[in-house]
């Protein structure tokens, strides 16, 4: 725009110009200048200055105010865009920091400033200062915070000046006492002439939300987020796991109470969504204001979804079933010595059989190995587990997690069992059923990709202690995180009080409550082994070995015998 037009106002012709009194114009410049000084040019590197006018006379007023202005503050980097109406422009900049100077709710509205900032994760600040009639600006001021509420501007106040010069400012609460989703206007602040009568002109509406109800979108995947019914009444009772603690430590330090959407559903039918649908019914029915539940932050969410800062990072391990990697009975036989010893030990087979300390040694370590279960030489890495010709069994997610990694395209192209369902549970027990499928003593070579908190939990919650052996190397991190309509009012408090949180360690102490990594590698817990045919093998084979030997050696006496006797 042209900026000399503007401010060098004298040059140009009023019509319907300002008439009221340049004390007044002072008085409400001076009001301006202090808020300015106070706040924009002590948070903010610059700001834009939007004036929106449908009569001259207000235009004419703004003119003066502005000339004013920059005649009393010092290192102003402003931004000016000037509303023409009929004339629409989009003009490009930030718009974080906003002084809109309107004569109306019409002319705000020209502004569409909700336009520019809708696919933006960040709060914004409006200071609008509305010039109009007196009878008319309840009306006008109760539809600029109806609109901010609609499009969830919370940090919205709004200035106006009366005809005697009385300069107040106010705002809404949409969660005051009593009176939730509220946008009717509240007094907060009054210019004294010198100063403004409080400093703090953007008032915290979000520390405290009187037991206002907030809708959320949860999945029911342990040990994340679970929930305690009433199997009676099918009525909710409490909150449980990680995600479920940290769900009720954001209600007890906002006050707020949950109200959960879809869940009915969800135990009417005894499933739970994907990830995909539920951030589907947040974006799609916008009746939600949060979603939670083992959702992991993806850049894919990121056009049309606000993430809270990630509260937990899960990490996906490869876990082995380790009755799968039981030395068979043969093994168990031939493992004390190495094939080399074995062979030595033949060639003295007589000393062997009188060799009191070779049988006590032999004795001492299969008890040894019966005693402590000894298993084959397991897989240590990623790379053991590509190239020992394993099969990989995971969850549809974990699957499209991997597809996203370059460096893990090598476990893509191992044979894979993909679960249909999101539960890590079904992971685990398809690991179970591919393993046993294949009978005992075969050393199937099937592992699973399973999340690390979830494998401890269904472990402690099964009573199978010492069941699985986790691969040292982690697969990958998932950052799981609370997701938000787009542009959320809640987003930059929850991402305060989640960051505090994780902070003082929290969410670590609770996640040692789901689940125990000591209860999780003890060894001497978990004993599913029962003596099967295959385990009596070797036992055949030596039984058998003998007999034949000795009935060789008896074919060998007779056959001498007879000799000795021709």
């Amino acid at each position: 725009m042209n900026v000399t037009s503007l401010l060098h106002f004298e040059s140009m012709k009023y019509i319907g110009a300002q008439t009221q009194a340049a004390s007044i114009n002072h008085h409400v410049a001076a009001a301006l200048r202090v808020f300015i000084e106070d706040f924009y040019q002590r948070i903010a590197p610059a700001f834009i200055v939007v004036l929106s006018c449908r009569r001259p006379s207000p235009m004419n007023f703004y003119r003066n105010i502005m000339q004013l202005l920059y005649e009393s503050v010092d290192t102003m980097i402003v931004q000016l865009v000037l509303v023409e109406l009929g004339r629409p422009r989009r003009i490009a900049g930030p718009r974080t920091h906003n002084l809109l100077l309107v004569d109306s709710l019409d002319a705000l509205l020209d502004i569409e400033m909700h336009t520019y900032t809708a696919q933006s994760d960040t709060s914004e600040y409006y200071f609008i200062f509305l010039q109009q009639r007196d009878a008319l600006i309840p009306h006008d001021m109760q539809g600029v915070f109806a609109y901010c509420w609609r499009h969830q501007l919370i940090n919205c106040n709004v200035m106006t000046q009366s005809s005697g010069g009385q300069v107040l400012l106010h705002t809404y609460f949409p969660y005051a006492a009593g009176q939730c989703n509220d946008s009717q206007p509240t007094r907060i602040n009054r210019f004294l002439g010198a100063s403004w009568q409080h400093r703090d002109y953007f008032p915290s509406k979000l520390h405290n939300l009187n037991g206002c109800p907030l809708v959320v979108l949860a999945r029911r995947v342990s040990p994340f987020l679970d929930l305690d019914l009433d199997e009676g009444q099918r009525g909710l009772l409490g909150l449980r796991g990680l995600e479920g603690r940290l769900l009720q430590e954001l209600s007890h330090r906002m006050n707020f109470s949950i109200q959960f959407e879809g869940l009915q559903d969800q135990l009417r039918n005894r499933t739970t969504w994907s990830e995909k649908q539920l951030l589907q019914k947040l974006v799609q029915e916008r009746r939600a204001h949060l979603a939670i539940g083992y959702v992991r932050k993806r850049i894919q969410y990121a056009t049309n979804l606000t993430p809270v800062f990630p509260h937990y990072s899960n990490r996906v391990v490869g876990c082995l079933l380790l009755n799968a990697h039981n030395l068979t009975s043969l093994e168990i036989w031939s493992f004390p010595f190495q094939a080399l010893t074995w062979i030595c030990l033949l060639l003295f087979a007589s000393w062997l059989i009188f060799g009191l300390i070779v049988r006590s040694m032999y004795s001492a370590l299969l008890f040894f190995i019966l005693r402590y279960h000894l298993h084959q030489r397991l897989p240590g890495s990623l790379p053991d587990l590509t190239h020992g010709d394993y099969a990989a069994v995971m969850g549809r997610t974990t699957w499209q997690d991997l597809r996203e990694v370059p460096s893990l395209q090598d476990l893509l192209g191992l044979k894979s069992v993909i679960v249909s369902s999101e539960r890590e549970e079904e992971v685990l027990r398809t690991l179970d059923r591919c393993t046993l499928r294949e009978g005992a003593g075969s050393h199937p070579l099937f592992f699973g990709l399973i999340s690390q908190d979830a494998l401890l939990h269904l472990t402690q919650r099964g009573h199978r202690a010492g069941a699985y052996h986790i691969i040292p190397q982690d697969v990958l991190e998932q950052q799981l995180a609370i997701y938000l309509q787009k542009h959320s009012h809640l987003a930059a408090h929850l991402d305060h009080l989640v960051m505090s949180i994780r902070t003082v360690g929290l969410l670590h102490h609770w996640a040692g409550q789901v689940a125990s990594e000591r209860y999780f590698r003890s060894r001497f817990l978990y004993r599913e082994k029962r003596i099967r045919q295959p385990d009596l093998w070797a036992v055949y084979i030596l039984t058998a070995g003998l007999y034949l030997l000795s009935l060789v050696v008896f074919v060998c006496e007779l056959l001498a015998t007879r000799r000795a006797g021709i």
